[in-house]
């Protein structure tokens, strides 16, 4: 547990739902993807419409296709096409770049933990300027197990060198809190994302709702629960 003494050596944050405003686009794809693929769109319920966007796009691929490695394939093509179209229209949620900026200027280093495959987050990553900031970034493709499981959220502050008592990990879903706290980080929840509910459920040690709210976070003496 830190102390008054302690301060914040990292940030280290989900992307989809908590840095960038991504959901349009996550679903739009889907929905080209399988109407190319399948003759109808997937998924357009609100269970599987949550399910689905938690999950790395491999597994979301693996439950569309069924067990059919041509479709599975097909799927995770067409779905690539048009999320390189789709995100062009994506932007990070507001105030996202100049809080980074913000705790970089206090000595905090910044980190990616993510299910997102690496060339969706460097599509985003690199037009928005986020990439820039970030020192390290561990992506759905670096890891065996995705989120709930820590292993991403371990292997950045890992990255980074610091210790995960003094880290904070931001995430908009109850996958990001669990992983987060079983990383031995400080768990921070945003109310802006795609699952605010959920993400509740899970009581972080604390609950933002603007981005800028990390700034005063990453100053000593944080731990404590705020949601």
């Amino acid at each position: 547990m830190t102390t008054a003494t302690d301060s914040i050596q990292a940030v280290v944050f989900d992307w989809d739902g908590t840095l960038m405003d991504s959901k349009s686009a996550v679903l739009a794809s889907y929905h080209e993807a399988t109407i190319e693929v399948l003759g109808e769109a997937f998924p357009v319920d609100p269970a599987d419409i949550e399910q689905i966007v938690q999950l790395r796009a491999k597994e979301s691929f693996a439950i569309i296709a069924k067990g059919d490695r041509e479709v599975f394939d097909r799927v995770a093509e067409a779905f690539q096409r048009a999320y390189t179209s789709n995100a062009q229209q994506t932007q990070p949620f507001p105030g996202t770049l100049d809080t980074i900026e913000r705790l970089r200027d206090l000595g905090v280093k910044i980190g990616i933990a993510t299910s997102k495959a690496r060339v969706r987050m460097d599509l985003e990553g690199e037009r928005t300027g986020i990439s820039a900031l970030v020192d390290f970034a561990i992506t759905g493709d670096d890891v065996t197990h995705a989120k709930p499981h820590p292993e991403a959220v371990a292997a950045s502050i890992a990255g980074l060198g610091v210790d995960p008592a003094r880290t904070l990990y931001v995430g908009d879903g109850p996958n990001d809190v669990i992983a987060g706290r079983d990383a031995g980080a400080i768990t921070v929840g945003v109310t802006f994302g795609f699952h605010p509910a959920e993400m509740r459920d899970e009581h972080p040690d604390h609950v933002i709702e603007a981005t800028d709210e990390l700034v005063a976070l990453a100053r000593p003496g944080v731990r404590g629960v705020g949601g």
